[in-house]
């Protein structure tokens, strides 16, 4: 039977401390699961919670441990230098030649749209009537691994230092809405899978299209990456590719931001007509 993986890394506190909550609101049932330092069945959500001892970015076995998943939910940690409170949810790829975090390069995951939407809205919707209110919510552009698996996979996160990482109030708020969006089931969920290119890491604009517009986001290529594959048009058109047809639902929609370039907006232009998708320019 199809079931939903909810996995995370022992060493990271944010993913734990989400896995806790979810485990003491939900009933579940301890079982054994293969490499998992605990694993659980989640009732009511056709889910199965394990842990393990790799970091999150590492975990390219899920397929051996689950060949049954429907698709994999990451509870895990956000790093960032600036120290930004924030709530985010993205999907995995390394859309230029380095890998330096899991993952190979140019590579980009199965993406989840509907799901990354969900998340997007609870957070976005909880956030404001909570404790949290100096969070910010926001879909991260593609980064890191693993890159490699047959499953779709969405990452939600708690950002960006080890004091938010251990912070209760932000545990129980991200595991409310991973249950909820669970509950809810992505066959109810109604909006336009959407691929994004441009803008920087924290995908604003696309966040912000997506709250307006119903806009659901699988793979966002950030400006960083896409500097580098102007020159490089065999990958680029690779990375373009995967970003519009690697996906749990058909990427109806491309939206180039005006900065990301006119070579990169031709490329997707060509292979967006290939796969009938319409092209946005923002």
């Amino acid at each position: 039977m199809a079931m939903i993986g909810i996995v995370y890394s022992l060493s990271d506190p944010a993913g734990s401390g989400i896995a806790e909550y979810i485990k003491e609101t939900c009933s579940a049932d301890e079982i054994d699961v293969l490499r998992a330092r605990g694993a659980w069945k989640i009732k009511g959500l056709e889910a199965v919670l394990a842990g393990f001892a790799e970091d999150v970015i590492y975990f390219d076995f899920l397929d051996e441990v689950f060949p049954d998943a429907q698709y994999f939910v990451f509870l895990s940690r956000h790093s960032s230098s600036a120290h930004v409170k924030s709530l985010t949810t993205h999907h995995t790829g390394n859309p230029r030649s380095r890998a330096d975090a899991g993952g190979k390069p140019y590579e980009l995951s199965v993406s989840n749209p509907p799901l990354a939407w969900s998340f997007l809205k609870g957070l976005y919707n909880r956030v404001s009537s909570s404790s949290l209110r100096d969070f910010q919510v926001t879909y991260e552009a593609t980064h890191h691994g693993p890159t490699s698996l047959s499953k779709p996979l969405t990452f939600i996160e708690i950002g960006s230092s080890p004091e938010e990482w251990r912070l209760r109030k932000a545990h129980e708020l991200v595991g409310e809405v991973v249950i909820e969006a669970l509950k809810e089931g992505l066959e109810k969920i109604s909006c336009k899978p959407t691929a994004g290119f441009g803008g920087q890491h924290y995908a604003e604009k696309f966040t912000r299209r997506a709250l307006e517009l119903g806009e659901c986001y699988g793979h966002i290529i950030p400006r960083y990456a896409l500097k580098e594959l102007r020159d490089d048009s065999q990958n680029l058109k690779r990375v373009v590719r995967s970003a519009l047809t690697k996906s749990s639902v058909k990427i109806e929609r491309a939206v180039v931001l005006r900065k990301a370039g006119g070579v990169v907006r031709r490329a997707v232009e060509e292979m967006a007509q290939e796969f009938s998708i319409e092209v946005v320019r923002d």
